[in-house]
């Protein structure tokens, strides 16, 4: 089986205030890619939530939110049910106006060593090492 990850964000172009980015979120039966420019405090604060999630191995709940004009992204991460098993609660909605609006909210599963590794690839996306964050694959 191939390797999925359920968390993808690509940087596709940025200035000296904002970037574009493509972030695809993946469950087992949905996909959801939001194309949107966000700012290095917007992708700062879901590293820092990512930090206090794993400094408590997943003990309290934690949600990153984003809220950009017409775009709602909301990422619940708790544990769930198995030791080590993190539910991630996605929530995302999207009012462009062009016909195209959408509202999804879905769950996947991953695991706490996958969340060290997206906040790794978080930090190196921030340092601008990659343009690419690949993680959260369900192991």
């Amino acid at each position: 089986m191939a390797m999925v990850e359920q968390f993808k964000m690509r940087r596709v172009w940025e200035d000296a205030r904002e970037m574009n980015v493509a972030l695809t979120l993946k469950a087992k039966w949905c996909e959801v890619t939001v194309d949107e420019y966000v700012t290095a405090s917007d992708i700062d604060a879901l590293v820092s939530m990512l930090s206090a999630f794993n400094a408590r191995n997943g003990k309290s709940p934690k949600t990153w939110t984003l809220d950009v004009p017409l775009v709602h992204v909301s990422l619940t991460f708790e544990l769930a049910y198995a030791r080590g098993t993190v539910r991630v609660n996605v929530d995302i909605e999207q009012m462009k106006g062009d016909g195209g609006d959408m509202k999804a909210t879905f769950s996947f599963e991953t695991t706490m060593g996958q969340m060290d590794e997206l906040q790794r690839q978080l930090s190196a996306f921030l340092a601008r090492e990659t343009d690419l964050v690949e993680s959260l694959r369900p192991e």
